[in-house]
Formats: structure tokens, sequence, C-alpha cells
């Protein structure tokens, strides 16, 4: 396949509207993308495989019935444009985790141990790669002083959330090794603990405030961005997951539950605007973990109805305009294109497209994500100008793979 881009610039703007490369297949997603109670161990969750461990964001689906499927499948603009916003601040753990339906689920092993927090596996029955245990000092007075971390999240609605943390102490009194402080956004450090009896020698959902009668942990949140912390306090309590969750929710304190997705990715490339008079942008859904494979691209502010694909490099390069575009290319060394997935705007001006991590295009051949890369993504499409039918380049985006 020639992947030479300025090479094939002219033909691009010369092919012919709505001609696309590979056969199109249509499927079903009624369960995974429009029911917004549909569980991630559905065959059809993903848009593409079962390569995840979570779904697609039931805020990306509103009023999808199907989707157009390519070699390496595109997904619909429409499947996207509900959920498309800036990307934030990250913290410990990359990227912003996204609440659906009124849950968010993050695992403790998506941030990086700190300090005294140790990364473990021995004690069985904790979901995905495992949990953190506290190896420092007790700090029962010192709130924020050691071992530091914790997520910035993305709420799909205002209300009382409650705050389940699985965890786990072994000491035969209940009422010690079995407590954390937790931090929400700019409030106070407060210790959760569990110390039912049946709670010793078991992983437990049970997280309650250390204040008047002890209530269940909850926070009135708003919809929007919000940042939780945690603090080492009591040696040897062990945390699996945490669960953030609206009344009734089926996921409340389900360990089986997929871990929420994420936003991540950086920025980069000074691009030109295109003929919407904007310049378009790039934004990654899903999860940095390579053995997921579960990425989805979203780029969005394009020229509707207009055709286009991504390119890929590991390499960022200088900025140019390649000959016959009027748009910027940043990515350098070896640039491979998925031009077997064509993508229609559609009337949104959004093209979306899942990234399969075992097969990244390059002038030599495919080759697969392993943790530690960073792939650089743009996207390439048909533009207008006064000089009539010219090619134009989004802003690029940086995805680092654990």
């Amino acid at each position: 396949m020639n992947r030479d881009i300025t090479g094939s610039l002219l033909a691009f703007n010369r092919s012919s509207a709505g001609r696309s490369s590979g056969r199109l297949e249509r499927f079903d997603v009624r369960t995974s993308l429009t029911d917004g109670e549909a569980h991630s161990r559905s065959p059809t969750d993903a848009v593409h495989g079962a390569h995840n461990r979570t779904r697609l964001p039931a805020m990306l689906s509103t009023g999808l019935s199907t989707l157009v499927r390519r070699t390496a499948p595109a997904v619909h603009a429409a499947v996207l444009s509900a959920a498309l916003v800036a990307t934030t601040t990250v913290a410990s753990a990359q990227g912003t985790f996204l609440s659906q339906n009124g849950l968010l689920v993050v695992e403790m092993e998506s941030a990086v141990p700190v300090g005294s927090w140790t990364l473990s596996s021995s004690t069985p029955g904790f979901t995905f790669d495992g949990y953190f245990r506290w190896d420092g000092p007790n700090l029962f007075n010192q709130p924020g002083s050691a071992g530091l971390f914790g997520f910035d999240f993305e709420l799909d609605q205002s209300a009382t959330w409650t705050l389940s943390l699985r965890n786990r102490h072994e000491h035969p009194d209940p009422t010690e090794e079995n407590d954390v402080w937790i931090k929400m956004d700019n409030g106070p450090w407060i210790k959760v603990f569990s110390n039912f009896v049946g709670s010793v020698g078991n992983w437990t959902y049970e997280s309650r405030f250390d204040l008047g009668n002890q209530p269940q942990a909850t926070y009135s949140l708003s919809a929007g961005t919000h940042h939780i912390e945690f603090s080492g306090r009591s040696n040897g309590f062990k945390m699996d997951r945490v669960h953030l969750h609206v009344a009734g929710h089926p996921g409340a304190t389900d360990p089986s539950w997929p871990e929420s997705p994420r936003r991540f990715g950086t920025r980069f490339c000074p691009v030109q605007s295109n003929s919407t008079g904007q310049f378009s942008i790039i934004d990654a859904f899903g999860s940095p973990h390579v053995s997921e494979n579960n990425v989805i691209l979203a780029c969005r502010r394009l020229p509707q109805n207009t055709l286009g694909y991504y390119i890929v490099s590991s390499a960022q390069g200088s900025p140019i305009t390649p000959p016959g575009s009027v748009g910027t290319l940043c990515l350098g060394g070896n640039i491979g294109r998925y031009s077997e997935s064509v993508i229609g705007t559609g009337n949104a001006g959004i093209a979306g497209f899942r990234l399969d991590l075992t097969a990244i295009p390059q002038p030599t051949g495919d080759v697969a994500v392993v943790p530690g890369d960073t792939w650089r993504f743009q996207f390439w499409h048909r533009d207008s100008s006064s000089q009539g039918a010219v090619s134009n380049f989004s802003k690029g985006i940086a995805l680092q793979f654990e």
C-alpha cells in the first residue's frame, strides 16, 4: 500500500466523492450503544471486536441504531457528537474517566503507586491487575501527608453520588487497619473506613465517613469534571477499585462491572483553520492500556459531508504545508495511512474511528503497539478554499500507551 503523504495529496483531492476502500458491512448495536443499561459483557459492546473491558460511553450513542464498519472500522459521527468536550488536566492516572448513566468505576492500578502504596496481587479476589496496599506508617492525625494519588473524572449528571470503595483488611479486630484518607475536589480530608465484623479477611464495598453517625460516604456533585485524592492512613489497608454511583444503579457494588472509559492524549501542532472557520481537533476515548485494545479517535469541527482518513507516526515532525494542501502536517518519520478506512464526516462534521492496536499501519507493514509507545495521529481530509479543491489536516494528538 502506498502510504507516501505528499505524493498522494492531489490524487486524494480529486478522488470520487463518496468512495471508500474496503467492503462496507452493517451490524446491529442496539444493545451495546443505544441502551444505557447494556453491560460490557455483551459481545456487541465494542464497536469492533471484544478486546475491551470498558463500554463505549452511553452519551456517545444517543439515537444510534447502526454503525458502518470498514476494513478498519469507522465510528459513525452521530455516536460521538454528544460527548466531545475539551481535554482536562491529567492527574496521577492518565486522562479523565467518564461516568455512564450514573456510574463511575476506576481501578486503583490505573494510577501509579506513589510513596508507600504497593501494587500487589498476593491476596486473591481482586479485579483486573491487582490492588493497592498501604505499607507506610499509621497516619491517624496527618491527612494528606503521604502517598497522595488521585483521578480526574467527569460526571454525566448532577446528583448525590455514593462512594463505594472496594477494600479489605486482615486484622482480626475489624476496627484496625481498616481506613484511608479521601478528599473530593477542594473539600476536607475525611477518613473512610469499613468495620463490620464480616469485613475482616473479605473484600467489601462498605465505605463510611468517620463523621457523626458514620454514614455511607456520599457527595453532592454537579455534572462536569471533578478530582478525587487518596492518602495513606492505616498500615496494611487494601484498595481494589472505587465506584461512584447514583441510587439504584445495578453496577453500584458489582465487582465485575468494567472500568469506565477515559478521554486521554496530548494535542500538538499549530494547524490552520478549515473551511468552517475553525481548526479541527481529535479526542481519544477508551483506555491507554495496550492489553485492552480499546481506543476510539473522534475528530470534530470538520467540514460537513467531506471525506478523510487518519494518518499515524511515532515521531513528531516540524510543521510543513505539503503541496496541494492548505493545512499543516506535523507528523515526522515513517507515516502510515488508514487509507482503507475513508470516513465521511456527515452533517455533524465528525469522524470517529476505532483503532486496532495490533495493527498500526507503517510504510513497511503493520506494527503492534507495545506499552511505553507514543503514537501520534492527525486526520487528513478534503476541504475547499479560494484555490478550489484542496486538503487539510486536523490538530495532532499524541497517545502514550501503558
